[in-house]
Protein backbone atom coordinates (compact mmCIF):
# COMPACT_ATOMS: atom_id res chain seq x y z
CA UNK A 1 0.00 0.00 0.00
CA UNK A 2 1.94 3.48 -1.26
CA UNK A 3 0.27 7.28 -1.48
CA UNK A 4 1.83 9.13 -3.98
CA UNK A 5 0.81 13.32 -3.53
CA UNK A 6 2.06 16.17 -6.03
CA UNK A 7 0.88 19.71 -6.94
CA UNK A 8 0.85 23.01 -4.50
CA UNK A 9 3.23 21.75 -0.83
CA UNK A 10 3.22 26.14 0.10
CA UNK A 11 1.93 24.94 3.18
CA UNK A 12 2.75 21.23 3.50
CA UNK A 13 -0.42 20.10 2.76
CA UNK A 14 0.84 17.05 0.16
CA UNK A 15 2.23 15.20 3.27
CA UNK A 16 5.79 14.69 2.33
CA UNK A 17 7.79 16.44 5.51
CA UNK A 18 8.61 18.98 3.77
CA UNK A 19 7.37 22.59 2.55
CA UNK A 20 7.34 23.73 -1.12
CA UNK A 21 5.79 25.73 -4.26
CA UNK A 22 5.19 22.92 -6.04
CA UNK A 23 5.78 19.35 -6.48
CA UNK A 24 5.77 17.95 -10.29
CA UNK A 25 5.57 14.54 -10.28
CA UNK A 26 3.69 12.48 -7.83
CA UNK A 27 5.88 11.24 -4.97
CA UNK A 28 5.78 8.51 -2.53
CA UNK A 29 4.51 9.49 1.11
CA UNK A 30 5.89 8.36 3.62
CA UNK A 31 3.32 6.22 5.75
CA UNK A 32 5.63 5.70 8.90
CA UNK A 33 2.12 7.60 10.91
CA UNK A 34 -0.12 4.24 9.91
CA UNK A 35 0.32 0.83 11.74
CA UNK A 36 0.60 -2.24 9.16
CA UNK A 37 -3.32 -2.96 9.56
CA UNK A 38 -4.34 0.17 8.63
CA UNK A 39 -5.49 1.35 5.20
CA UNK A 40 -6.72 5.07 3.56
CA UNK A 41 -10.45 5.36 3.39
CA UNK A 42 -10.79 8.68 2.21
CA UNK A 43 -8.31 11.86 1.70
CA UNK A 44 -10.15 15.01 1.50
CA UNK A 45 -8.31 18.79 0.41
CA UNK A 46 -9.23 21.98 1.09
CA UNK A 47 -7.42 25.40 0.09
CA UNK A 48 -4.38 24.43 1.58
CA UNK A 49 -5.02 21.35 4.05
CA UNK A 50 -5.21 17.99 3.83
CA UNK A 51 -7.51 15.39 6.29
CA UNK A 52 -6.62 11.58 6.11
CA UNK A 53 -9.47 8.88 6.92
CA UNK A 54 -7.82 5.37 7.97
CA UNK A 55 -9.54 2.20 7.50
CA UNK A 56 -10.63 2.13 11.64
CA UNK A 57 -12.06 6.02 11.21
CA UNK A 58 -9.09 7.45 12.61
CA UNK A 59 -8.50 11.45 11.47
CA UNK A 60 -4.85 12.78 10.37
CA UNK A 61 -3.88 15.94 8.80
CA UNK A 62 -1.52 18.32 7.37
CA UNK A 63 -0.62 21.51 5.59
CA UNK A 64 -2.33 25.11 6.33
CA UNK A 65 -3.64 25.76 9.72
CA UNK A 66 -3.93 29.30 9.96
CA UNK A 67 -7.61 29.05 11.69
CA UNK A 68 -6.87 25.33 13.27
CA UNK A 69 -8.45 23.52 9.88
CA UNK A 70 -6.14 20.49 10.92
CA UNK A 71 -8.29 20.30 14.23
CA UNK A 72 -4.88 20.81 16.20
CA UNK A 73 -2.58 23.52 16.98
CA UNK A 74 0.17 23.06 14.93
CA UNK A 75 0.78 23.30 11.35
CA UNK A 76 2.79 19.94 10.38
CA UNK A 77 3.96 19.36 6.71
CA UNK A 78 3.41 15.16 7.22
CA UNK A 79 0.56 13.57 8.57
CA UNK A 80 0.01 13.45 11.65
CA UNK A 81 -2.81 12.16 14.19
CA UNK A 82 -5.72 14.45 15.30
CA UNK A 83 -5.50 12.98 18.78
CA UNK A 84 -8.04 15.20 20.48
CA UNK A 85 -10.42 13.58 18.29
CA UNK A 86 -9.15 10.04 18.67
CA UNK A 87 -11.85 8.87 20.54
CA UNK A 88 -14.08 9.34 17.74
CA UNK A 89 -15.01 6.86 14.68
CA UNK A 90 -15.20 8.90 11.47
CA UNK A 91 -17.23 7.47 8.83
CA UNK A 92 -16.88 10.48 6.22
CA UNK A 93 -14.87 13.65 6.04
CA UNK A 94 -14.70 16.88 4.02
CA UNK A 95 -12.73 20.26 3.44
CA UNK A 96 -13.75 23.96 2.55
CA UNK A 97 -11.16 26.77 1.58
CA UNK A 98 -10.13 26.83 5.37
CA UNK A 99 -12.69 24.73 7.32
CA UNK A 100 -13.29 21.33 7.95
CA UNK A 101 -15.63 18.73 9.12
CA UNK A 102 -16.01 14.95 9.69
CA UNK A 103 -18.93 12.39 9.74
CA UNK A 104 -19.20 9.57 12.69
CA UNK A 105 -20.34 6.38 12.64
CA UNK A 106 -23.31 7.25 14.11
CA UNK A 107 -24.40 10.46 11.89
CA UNK A 108 -23.22 13.26 13.74
CA UNK A 109 -21.21 16.12 12.57
CA UNK A 110 -18.15 17.62 13.85
CA UNK A 111 -16.81 20.68 12.81
CA UNK A 112 -13.30 22.87 13.22
CA UNK A 113 -11.76 25.85 11.10
CA UNK A 114 -13.02 29.38 10.19
CA UNK A 115 -16.39 30.18 11.10
CA UNK A 116 -16.17 33.61 9.50
CA UNK A 117 -19.04 33.72 7.89
CA UNK A 118 -20.94 30.98 9.51
CA UNK A 119 -20.00 27.91 7.35
CA UNK A 120 -19.58 25.76 10.43
CA UNK A 121 -23.16 26.25 11.74
CA UNK A 122 -22.20 27.54 14.72
CA UNK A 123 -23.32 30.88 16.24
CA UNK A 124 -20.68 33.57 15.91
CA UNK A 125 -21.46 35.38 19.01
CA UNK A 126 -20.76 32.49 20.72
CA UNK A 127 -18.26 30.61 19.00
CA UNK A 128 -14.72 33.08 18.15
CA UNK A 129 -13.09 32.08 14.97
CA UNK A 130 -11.08 30.04 14.57
CA UNK A 131 -13.28 27.30 16.19
CA UNK A 132 -12.02 23.86 17.74
CA UNK A 133 -13.76 20.50 16.52
CA UNK A 134 -17.20 21.10 18.23
CA UNK A 135 -19.67 17.82 17.58
CA UNK A 136 -23.20 19.32 16.45
CA UNK A 137 -26.14 17.43 16.74
CA UNK A 138 -27.30 17.60 13.27
CA UNK A 139 -27.72 14.47 11.30
CA UNK A 140 -25.89 13.62 8.57
CA UNK A 141 -25.20 11.04 5.96
CA UNK A 142 -22.63 13.36 3.40
CA UNK A 143 -21.41 16.68 3.48
CA UNK A 144 -19.77 19.17 1.34
CA UNK A 145 -18.10 22.12 1.72
CA UNK A 146 -17.43 24.94 -0.73
CA UNK A 147 -15.42 28.17 -0.64
CA UNK A 148 -17.17 29.76 2.36
CA UNK A 149 -20.37 27.74 2.67
CA UNK A 150 -21.41 24.03 4.06
CA UNK A 151 -24.45 21.79 3.03
CA UNK A 152 -25.37 18.62 4.84
CA UNK A 153 -27.41 15.76 3.44
CA UNK A 154 -29.21 13.20 5.95
CA UNK A 155 -30.96 10.07 5.96
CA UNK A 156 -33.86 11.63 4.47
CA UNK A 157 -32.58 12.98 1.69
CA UNK A 158 -33.27 16.85 2.89
CA UNK A 159 -30.29 19.05 2.15
CA UNK A 160 -29.66 21.60 5.13
CA UNK A 161 -27.41 24.62 4.98
CA UNK A 162 -25.04 27.06 6.70
CA UNK A 163 -22.48 30.29 5.76
CA UNK A 164 -22.22 32.64 2.99
CA UNK A 165 -25.01 33.38 0.59
CA UNK A 166 -24.52 36.04 -1.12
CA UNK A 167 -24.25 34.17 -4.60
CA UNK A 168 -27.73 32.36 -3.55
CA UNK A 169 -25.50 29.23 -2.74
CA UNK A 170 -27.41 28.88 0.30
CA UNK A 171 -30.75 28.49 -1.75
CA UNK A 172 -32.89 30.00 0.82
CA UNK A 173 -34.15 32.91 -0.99
CA UNK A 174 -33.25 36.65 -1.91
CA UNK A 175 -33.72 37.79 1.43
CA UNK A 176 -31.64 34.90 3.35
CA UNK A 177 -28.31 35.74 2.47
CA UNK A 178 -26.04 34.28 5.09
CA UNK A 179 -26.98 32.06 8.08
CA UNK A 180 -24.66 30.77 11.24
CA UNK A 181 -27.00 27.63 11.56
CA UNK A 182 -27.76 25.23 9.39
CA UNK A 183 -30.99 25.79 7.53
CA UNK A 184 -33.02 23.57 5.65
CA UNK A 185 -33.36 24.33 1.49
CA UNK A 186 -36.97 24.00 0.85
CA UNK A 187 -38.75 23.16 -2.58
CA UNK A 188 -36.60 20.44 -3.48
CA UNK A 189 -36.91 16.40 -4.15
CA UNK A 190 -35.48 13.69 -2.17
CA UNK A 191 -31.95 14.31 -2.71
CA UNK A 192 -28.98 11.29 -3.07
CA UNK A 193 -25.94 13.57 -4.08
CA UNK A 194 -24.96 16.87 -3.07
CA UNK A 195 -21.38 18.88 -3.94
CA UNK A 196 -20.78 22.73 -3.29
CA UNK A 197 -18.63 24.58 -5.42
CA UNK A 198 -17.02 28.03 -5.33
CA UNK A 199 -20.34 29.94 -4.60
CA UNK A 200 -22.78 27.48 -5.97
CA UNK A 201 -24.75 24.47 -5.09
CA UNK A 202 -25.74 21.33 -7.30
CA UNK A 203 -27.64 18.80 -6.03
CA UNK A 204 -28.71 15.23 -8.07
CA UNK A 205 -32.40 13.49 -7.08
CA UNK A 206 -32.05 9.57 -8.02
CA UNK A 207 -35.89 9.13 -7.29
CA UNK A 208 -36.45 12.32 -10.22
CA UNK A 209 -33.69 11.46 -12.30
CA UNK A 210 -32.97 15.44 -12.15
CA UNK A 211 -31.19 18.18 -11.42
CA UNK A 212 -31.16 20.89 -8.39
CA UNK A 213 -28.88 24.11 -8.43
CA UNK A 214 -28.64 27.13 -7.18
CA UNK A 215 -25.70 29.91 -6.37
CA UNK A 216 -23.23 31.52 -8.94
CA UNK A 217 -24.35 31.22 -12.15
CA UNK A 218 -21.47 33.62 -13.93
CA UNK A 219 -19.76 30.87 -15.92
CA UNK A 220 -23.24 28.54 -16.64
CA UNK A 221 -22.37 26.23 -13.71
CA UNK A 222 -26.13 25.88 -13.28
CA UNK A 223 -26.87 25.05 -16.82
CA UNK A 224 -28.66 28.10 -17.28
CA UNK A 225 -28.55 31.35 -19.46
CA UNK A 226 -25.39 33.42 -17.74
CA UNK A 227 -26.93 36.35 -19.51
CA UNK A 228 -29.80 36.29 -18.34
CA UNK A 229 -29.31 34.28 -14.99
CA UNK A 230 -26.68 35.62 -12.81
CA UNK A 231 -27.26 34.32 -9.73
CA UNK A 232 -30.31 31.78 -8.61
CA UNK A 233 -31.82 32.01 -4.85
CA UNK A 234 -33.82 29.48 -4.85
CA UNK A 235 -33.43 25.80 -6.18
CA UNK A 236 -34.38 25.24 -9.57
CA UNK A 237 -35.20 21.68 -11.00
CA UNK A 238 -33.22 20.86 -14.24
CA UNK A 239 -33.91 17.86 -16.52
CA UNK A 240 -31.15 16.72 -18.86
CA UNK A 241 -32.01 13.58 -19.67
CA UNK A 242 -30.00 11.08 -18.01
CA UNK A 243 -31.57 7.65 -16.79
CA UNK A 244 -28.45 6.61 -15.49
CA UNK A 245 -27.67 6.06 -12.16
CA UNK A 246 -25.31 8.53 -10.62
CA UNK A 247 -21.47 7.07 -9.24
CA UNK A 248 -20.27 10.82 -8.33
CA UNK A 249 -21.57 14.49 -8.23
CA UNK A 250 -18.62 16.64 -8.40
CA UNK A 251 -17.68 20.40 -8.34
CA UNK A 252 -14.64 22.70 -9.09
CA UNK A 253 -14.62 26.35 -8.27
CA UNK A 254 -17.23 26.99 -11.24
CA UNK A 255 -17.80 23.82 -12.92
CA UNK A 256 -19.65 20.86 -12.26
CA UNK A 257 -18.82 16.72 -13.63
CA UNK A 258 -21.59 14.24 -13.09
CA UNK A 259 -20.33 10.70 -13.48
CA UNK A 260 -23.29 8.28 -14.51
CA UNK A 261 -23.30 4.09 -13.95
CA UNK A 262 -22.73 4.07 -17.74
CA UNK A 263 -19.38 5.11 -17.51
CA UNK A 264 -19.73 8.37 -19.40
CA UNK A 265 -18.71 11.62 -18.00
CA UNK A 266 -20.31 14.88 -18.21
CA UNK A 267 -19.10 18.32 -17.09
CA UNK A 268 -20.41 21.48 -17.61
CA UNK A 269 -19.38 25.54 -16.21
CA UNK A 270 -16.12 27.52 -16.77
CA UNK A 271 -13.55 26.46 -19.09
CA UNK A 272 -11.08 28.93 -18.79
CA UNK A 273 -8.42 26.75 -17.88
CA UNK A 274 -9.76 23.65 -19.23
CA UNK A 275 -11.12 22.49 -16.61
CA UNK A 276 -13.88 20.41 -19.01
CA UNK A 277 -11.09 18.95 -20.80
CA UNK A 278 -11.63 20.40 -24.19
CA UNK A 279 -10.43 23.57 -25.95
CA UNK A 280 -13.81 25.15 -26.90
CA UNK A 281 -15.09 27.83 -24.63
CA UNK A 282 -18.47 25.51 -24.30
CA UNK A 283 -19.52 27.39 -21.01
CA UNK A 284 -23.13 26.42 -20.24
CA UNK A 285 -23.19 23.63 -21.91
CA UNK A 286 -22.84 19.75 -21.23
CA UNK A 287 -19.22 18.57 -22.53
CA UNK A 288 -18.60 14.75 -22.61
CA UNK A 289 -15.25 13.69 -21.90
CA UNK A 290 -13.69 10.90 -23.13
CA UNK A 291 -10.10 9.37 -22.35
CA UNK A 292 -7.92 8.31 -25.27
CA UNK A 293 -8.74 4.84 -26.66
CA UNK A 294 -12.21 4.61 -24.95
CA UNK A 295 -10.83 3.84 -21.55
CA UNK A 296 -13.11 3.07 -19.15
CA UNK A 297 -13.05 5.23 -16.12
CA UNK A 298 -12.22 3.83 -12.65
CA UNK A 299 -12.87 6.73 -10.47
CA UNK A 300 -12.53 10.59 -10.67
CA UNK A 301 -11.94 13.64 -8.24
CA UNK A 302 -11.95 17.34 -9.47
CA UNK A 303 -10.01 20.21 -7.76
CA UNK A 304 -10.81 23.93 -7.77
CA UNK A 305 -9.71 23.66 -11.44
CA UNK A 306 -8.41 20.98 -12.65
CA UNK A 307 -9.40 17.24 -12.81
CA UNK A 308 -7.55 13.75 -12.22
CA UNK A 309 -9.23 10.75 -13.49
CA UNK A 310 -8.27 7.15 -13.30
CA UNK A 311 -8.90 3.97 -16.08
CA UNK A 312 -9.50 0.81 -15.24
CA UNK A 313 -6.37 -0.45 -17.10
CA UNK A 314 -4.48 1.80 -14.00
CA UNK A 315 -3.19 4.79 -16.15
CA UNK A 316 -3.70 8.30 -14.69
CA UNK A 317 -5.24 11.21 -16.89
CA UNK A 318 -5.56 14.66 -15.67
CA UNK A 319 -6.66 17.96 -17.28
CA UNK A 320 -7.47 21.58 -16.41
CA UNK A 321 -5.36 24.36 -14.46
CA UNK A 322 -1.75 23.34 -14.08
CA UNK A 323 -0.35 26.58 -12.51
CA UNK A 324 1.08 24.59 -9.46
CA UNK A 325 1.92 21.48 -11.71
CA UNK A 326 -1.21 20.03 -10.17
CA UNK A 327 -2.34 18.25 -13.32
CA UNK A 328 1.12 16.48 -13.30
CA UNK A 329 1.71 15.84 -16.37
CA UNK A 330 4.43 18.63 -17.44
CA UNK A 331 5.08 22.19 -17.50
CA UNK A 332 2.35 23.56 -19.76
CA UNK A 333 0.68 26.64 -17.67
CA UNK A 334 -3.41 24.57 -18.64
CA UNK A 335 -3.70 21.10 -20.09
CA UNK A 336 -7.21 21.16 -22.30
CA UNK A 337 -7.29 17.28 -22.77
CA UNK A 338 -7.39 14.21 -20.95
CA UNK A 339 -3.15 14.16 -20.60
CA UNK A 340 -1.46 10.49 -19.34
CA UNK A 341 0.27 11.51 -15.83
CA UNK A 342 3.33 9.03 -15.39
CA UNK A 343 4.20 7.41 -12.30
CA UNK A 344 7.50 6.69 -11.38
CA UNK A 345 8.29 3.23 -9.58
CA UNK A 346 4.37 2.23 -9.67
CA UNK A 347 5.44 -1.79 -10.72
CA UNK A 348 2.20 -3.94 -10.72
CA UNK A 349 0.78 -1.90 -7.73
CA UNK A 350 -2.83 -1.39 -8.16
CA UNK A 351 -3.78 2.52 -8.16
CA UNK A 352 -7.64 2.43 -6.05
CA UNK A 353 -8.25 5.81 -4.88
CA UNK A 354 -7.93 9.56 -6.17
CA UNK A 355 -7.91 12.65 -4.61
CA UNK A 356 -7.90 16.21 -5.57
CA UNK A 357 -7.81 19.18 -3.70
CA UNK A 358 -7.04 23.37 -4.75
CA UNK A 359 -4.22 22.94 -6.64
CA UNK A 360 -2.60 19.65 -4.95
CA UNK A 361 -3.81 15.85 -5.64
CA UNK A 362 -3.33 11.97 -3.82
CA UNK A 363 -3.93 8.93 -5.37
CA UNK A 364 -3.54 5.35 -3.20
CA UNK A 365 -2.70 1.79 -4.38
CA UNK A 366 -2.41 -1.35 -2.99
CA UNK A 367 0.24 -3.77 -4.07
CA UNK A 368 3.76 -4.12 -4.30
CA UNK A 369 5.71 -0.79 -6.18
CA UNK A 370 9.03 -0.86 -7.14
CA UNK A 371 12.23 1.00 -6.28
CA UNK A 372 10.87 4.72 -5.91
CA UNK A 373 14.04 5.75 -7.97
CA UNK A 374 13.07 3.94 -11.19
CA UNK A 375 11.11 6.04 -13.74
CA UNK A 376 8.22 5.03 -15.85
CA UNK A 377 8.85 6.95 -18.98
CA UNK A 378 6.01 8.38 -22.04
Amino acid sequence: MTLYSWGANSHGQLGLAIVSEQVEKPTKVEMNFFNKNQGVKQISCGGGHTLLLDSDGGLYSCGWNTKQQLGKENETSNFERVWNLSGVTFTNIACGWDFSCGVTDSQLLFVWGSNSKGQLGLPKNHFSDPVKPVRLQVNACAVSMGLRHTAILNSKGEVWVTGCGKHGQLGLGPDKLSSDRFLQVPKIGCISHISCGQNHTICWSSEEHALYVWGDNKHGQLLLSSDKYKKIYVPQKIDIDVKQAVKKLLCGWTNVLLWLENGALLTWGRNSYGQLGTEAPFEGKIIHVKLPESRDIKDVALGSEHTICLATDNTLWAWGWNEHANTGTGGEEHIFQPTRVYIGGLGDAVITQVYAGGAHNFIYTDGKDVSFDSQCEP
